[in-house]
C-alpha cells in the first residue's frame, strides 16, 4: 500500500475519481431538469435525541424545570446534504426555547431550530415544552463545622472551636430553593489528632430535614482550623535576684505580667512542675523604675509555654530602716543528743534592722522573719556560728554582729556533770554535820 502512494500515476487516478464525484454531487443538487444532470435522490434522516438548550435572562433569572431537556429530530432533504451533515463536525445545528423576554412563570414554549440547511425539512418531537422561569436569588450563609469521631482525639488532648476561611459561602439559586436551605455544613474528622491542624472540606448544603440539596456554593470548599490543645496547667512565675542594689535604694515591688503562664506537655511532667524561674534580676544596675521583657523558659519535656515572653516591673523608692528590738535567735539542726546554749548574745537576743521600702516595712509583722543560726554537724564545744535571715522579697537585714557564740554540748555529759556536782554538795553537807 505504501508503495501505491509513492507513484504518481495512483494519486493522478485518484485524484480524477474525487473530481467525478464532486461534478456528480453538485450535478444532483442542481435539479433534474439541468442538461446532462442526474436526477437527484431524496431521504431521511433520524438524529436520535437532540439536547434542548434553554435561551433566558441569566443574571435575573434561573429556569427550575423544564418539561424535556432533548427532543427527537427527524430530517428529510436531499441524501447528499444529509450525508454531508452526518459528517459535520463540529455540529452547527441547534435546538432550542427562547423565554429571555419572559418573565417569572410556567410557559408551553415552541421549540425552534437553527443552522440546518435551506433544503431540510425538520421535525421535532415535542413541538412545545414547558419551561418554569423563577427570580434568581444570592444569599450569604454562615458555614457550621460539624467535627466527626470527637471522642477518638489522644487522651489528655481537648479540642478548641473551630474556625473555617471563609466563614460564609454564598448560594445562588431560584428564591423557592433558597427558601428550603437551613444551613451549610463542613465536615472534618479529628480521630487519632494531637494537635492544631487545617484541613479542606466540601460544603454541603442541607434542608431542614437535614437532606442535603443539589446546590453549588461559592466557594465549593473552606480550609477548616481545628485548634487541639495538650494536656496544660496554670504555674506561678519567680523570680531571682542577685547583686546588690545601691545604697540608699529599696524594691517597693517586682511585678510580673502575668503573674503566671500556662504550660503544655504530658501529664506526668507538667503534673511535677509547681513554678517556673525567670533569668535572675541583676540589681546592680537597677537605679530608677524600671520595665523588663523577660522570655519563659520552657522547662524539660514540656512542650510549650503560653506566653512566652512576660513584662517585669520593677518599682523603686528611698530605703529606709525598721528596727525590730530583743529579736529572738532561732536554732535549727541541733545534734541529737546534744544541748546548746549562747555565750554571746547570752539572751540570744539581739535588735534586727531590716532595710526596705516604706510600703513593705509598713506591712510586716515579727511572725513574717526569721533570725536563726543552723548548728547542723557541728560537735560538741564552742562555735562561732553564722546569722542567717528569713523574710519576704525586697528586705534585707542589718544586725549588730554577723555571727553569734553557741556552745553545744553532750547531754550524757552534762548528766555526768549533774551527778558529780550533786555528790559533792552531799559530801560538804555530811562534813558539816559531823563537826557539829
Amino acid at each position: 500500500m505504501d508503495k501505491w502512494f509513492h507513484n504518481t500515476w495512483f494519486i493522478k487516478g485518484i485524484s480524477l475519481l474525487i473530481a467525478i464525484m464532486l461534478y456528480l454531487v453538485v450535478n444532483m443538487e442542481s435539479g433534474t431538469n439541468q442538461p446532462g444532470g442526474l436526477p437527484i435522490t431524496h431521504g431521511t434522516k433520524y438524529l436520535g435525541e437532540v439536547e434542548l438548550n434553554v435561551l433566558y435572562d441569566e443574571e435575573n433569572y434561573v429556569i427550575t424545570d423544564v418539561s424535556s431537556e432533548t427532543v427527537e429530530v427527524n430530517l428529510r432533504g436531499p441524501q447528499a446534504i444529509l450525508t454531508s451533515l452526518s459528517l459535520e463536525r463540529p455540529v452547527r445545528y441547534e435546538l432550542f426555547v427562547d423565554v429571555r423576554d419572559m418573565e417569572p412563570g410556567e410557559y408551553y414554549v415552541e421549540v425552534q431550530h437553527r443552522n440546518f440547511p435551506s433544503d431540510i425539512s425538520v421535525n421535532i418531537q415535542p413541538r412545545n415544552v414547558r419551561v418554569i422561569i423563577q427570580e434568581r436569588q444570592t444569599i450569604s450563609v454562615p458555614v457550621q463545622i460539624e467535627l466527626v469521631n470527637e471522642g477518638d482525639i489522644e487522651a489528655g488532648y481537648t479540642i478548641g472551636t473551630p474556625t473555617s476561611s471563609p466563614s460564609n459561602v454564598d448560594i445562588t439559586a431560584a428564591r423557592g430553593i433558597i427558601d428550603q436551605i437551613a444551613y451549610v455544613r463542613a465536615s472534618v474528622d479529628v480521630a487519632g489528632r494531637n494537635a492544631t491542624f487545617q484541613e479542606t472540606a466540601r460544603i454541603v448544603v442541607l434542608d431542614r430535614n437535614g437532606n442535603e440539596l443539589n446546590l453549588n456554593t461559592d466557594p465549593p470548599a473552606v480550609d477548616v482550623t481545628v485548634p487541639i490543645t495538650s494536656p496544660n496547667k496554670e504555674v506561678p512565675l519567680r523570680i531571682g535576684r542577685g547583686g546588690e542594689l545601691p545604697s540608699g535604694i529599696a524594691i517597693d515591688s517586682i511585678t510580673p505580667e502575668p503573674a503566671t503562664v500556662t504550660i503544655y506537655g504530658p501529664v506526668p511532667v507538667i503534673n511535677e512542675i509547681s513554678f517556673i524561674d525567670l533569668e535572675e534580676i541583676n540589681l546592680d544596675s537597677i537605679t530608677e523604675d524600671t520595665t523588663l521583657e523577660v522570655e519563659v523558659p520552657i522547662p524539660n519535656g514540656v512542650e510549650r509555654v503560653e506566653p512566652e515572653v512576660v513584662t517585669i516591673t520593677i518599682d523603686v523608692t528611698q530605703e529606709e530602716t525598721r528596727v525590730f528590738s530583743d529579736f529572738v535567735i532561732d536554732v535549727t539542726g541541733v545534734p541529737e543528743d546534744y544541748t546548746y546554749s549562747f555565750l554571746s548574745p547570752e539572751e540570744g537576743t539581739l535588735n534586727l534592722n531590716v532595710m526596705g521600702s516604706p510600703t513593705v516595712l509598713g506591712r510586716l509583722e515579727r511572725s513574717d522573719l526569721q533570725l536563726y543560726v543552723n548548728l547542723e554537724g557541728l560537735s560538741a564545744g564552742e562555735h562561732e556560728v553564722p546569722l542567717q535571715f528569713s523574710g519576704p522579697q525586697n528586705v534585707w537585714m542589718n544586725t549588730e554582729r554577723a555571727t553569734v557564740q553557741v556552745l553545744i554540748s553532750d547531754t550524757e555529759s552534762q548528766e555526768s556533770m549533774s551527778f558529780n556536782d550533786e555528790s559533792e554538795v552531799e559530801e560538804d553537807e555530811q562534813e558539816v554535820e559531823d563537826t557539829s
